[in-house]
């Protein structure tokens, strides 16, 4: 979609006054406080008849410190106008007067990190009164939430916990939100059941966009590779974002660089290769920002997608988490997984959250699985990171700058699983450890990780870790090792009393023998 930049209307003001003097009463000062959402939008000028021409929308898009976009589609040609200000009262006013259905328009000269009302006007039907936050200014908090997996297991309708995570989010006032792919069921050959299916989910995630940007990546279910040709057109239809039309994009908020990828391209599902991670290590080179933050679908540390994430070839992933240590990425958020998972290596938080609303997967040793979001708040100096379910209760908190003890995990391979002996297990520290060691069955420490011991039935694993600040940390975990090769014994020393008992018997032939043969 191509942003129209529009002029201020110098008559604006007494535009809005002829406009709005046969409902005065609609339009008070508003006295919400400014960190209070509203729920119930004003609501202003529906026809009569109750038709309308909003089709989508109105939605806030690609927010700075300065400007915005303001999004709605019509049923028809219509004109545009946007109505914004400080309070309820709305009085600027930006103007589009060419026919169209789908309608951008951008807002500048905004104030930093301030709260502003924002109406749509299509031909004289007005939208309820929304509002959005500016970007605060760079290291100042803002908050982010963050959710994924929100599509339908075997219908085109949305399931209702996404309906009730969406108006928790809203509730929420964020500054942004990001979205980790799988937004439908599928995507078909089948036009009509696509448009259908879309907007389905678009008639829920609007009610957060008319208050918060949102940033989304793909997922697998969104691409229509399955019809062996992929289609993006109905993912770049439902957002408004940087880079389109390309699926991987950044941007910056709030001196945060975000960097949005793409592990759906057709043929190298899973994978971050060619054009895309040559553009990866650029942006992540060029960028000046202190704080980074990538986001993906598919994630490098799986807790049950452990064939078809990012962690399949494994030398590719290892580079991966090498580049975005190398460039001290803080956070990475993915989906794919349906339940919430966090795991730090090396200094780098990855978390799964991807409890939107599909079906869950409630790993017996991972756990995670329920309906769930993200919230992160964010400034220079502080990451506080929580996990809402969808009773409101708080399952997880982390916080960066993280102080404690270094965090051991394991991967792929759970703790209680059967595997042939000699298989590695995945171990993983949250920071390069001082020293480490690792002992099997008790056995002696050792600084290098070798292979589940080649001997039938069950070994346990004992991991030590120590940080810099000299506290050593420590887990067990227990595997059960199958197809042992049986071993030949190995000949001992021969004890000496056989060697003379030997020697003994031996002689007493001989005596025998020697005597036997003189008698005859």
């Amino acid at each position: 979609m191509v942003v129209i930049q529009l002029q201020r209307n110098k008559f604006g003001l007494l535009l809005l006054i002829i406009l709005v003097s046969p409902i005065p009463a609609l339009f008070m000062d508003n006295t919400t406080s400014e960190n209070t959402p509203e729920f119930s939008p004003i609501q202003v000028n529906i026809p009569s008849n109750g038709v309308t021409p909003f089709d989508r929308g109105p939605t806030v898009n690609m927010v700075t410190q300065d400007s915005a976009v303001i999004f709605w589609r019509t049923e028809g040609l219509t004109n545009a106008t946007v109505r914004y200000g400080l309070n309820s009262s709305v009085l600027e006013i930006e103007s589009n007067t060419t026919l169209d259905v789908d309608h951008l328009v951008s807002l500048i000269g905004l104030d930093i990190d301030t709260k502003y009302f924002y109406q749509a006007v299509s031909n004289g039907t007005e939208s309820p009164i929304y509002h959005f936050f500016t970007a605060p200014a760079d290291g100042d908090e803002f908050k982010m939430i963050i959710v994924g997996d929100n599509r339908p297991g075997t219908t085109l309708e949305q399931p209702l916990e996404w309906v009730q995570l969406a108006q928790m989010i809203a509730a929420e006032a964020p500054h942004i939100v990001i979205m980790t792919g799988d937004y439908v069921k599928e995507v078909t050959t089948n036009h009509a059941e696509n448009i259908a299916s879309w907007d389905r989910f678009t008639n829920i995630s609007d009610t957060i966009g008319h208050y918060a940007p949102i940033y989304a990546v793909v997922g697998n279910h969104d691409t229509a590779t399955k019809t062996g040709t992929m289609n993006l057109d109905y993912f770049f239809d439902a957002f408004v974002q940087y880079g389109e039309p390309s699926p991987y994009f950044s941007f910056d908020y709030a001196g945060v660089h975000f960097t949005m990828l793409m592990t759906e391209d057709q043929g190298y599902e899973s994978r971050i290769v060619g054009d895309q991670l040559t553009w990866l290590e650029n942006d992540l080179e060029s960028t000046g920002s202190e704080m980074k933050v990538v986001v993906v679908h598919r994630p490098l540390y799986p807790v049950v997608h452990i064939d078809d994430s990012l962690n399949i070839m494994p030398a590719e992933s290892d580079a991966l988490q090498s580049l975005f240590e190398q460039h001290n990425v803080s956070l990475l958020f993915a989906g794919h997984d349906h339940l919430f998972n966090r795991i730090t290596v090396n200094g780098l938080v990855h978390i799964i959250t991807g409890g939107g609303g599909a079906p869950l997967y409630n790993h017996p040793v991972w756990g995670g699985g329920y309906f769930h979001y993200v919230r992160a708040d964010m400034s220079r100096n502080h990451i506080n990171i929580t996990a809402i379910k969808l009773d409101g209760s708080v399952s997880h908190n982390y916080q960066l700058p993280y102080s404690g003890p270094i965090e051991i995990e394991h991967r792929i391979i759970p703790s209680g699983a059967t595997k042939q002996v000699g298989t590695l297990p995945f171990i993983y520290f949250s920071e390069v450890p001082a020293e480490k060691y690792f002992s099997w069955d008790s056995g002696e420490n050792q600084t290098e990780l070798t292979g589940i011991p080649n001997a039938n039935g069950n070994h346990t694993l004992d991991v030590y870790a120590r940080n810099a600040d000299n506290v050593w940390s420590h887990e067990s975990y227990f595997f059960i090792g199958t197809g042992a090769t049986p071993t030949a014994p190995v000949a001992g020393p021969i004890d000496p009393l056989l060697i003379l008992g030997g020697v003994s018997i031996a002689g007493v032939v001989v005596v025998v023998g020697l005597v036997w043969f003189r008698k005859r």
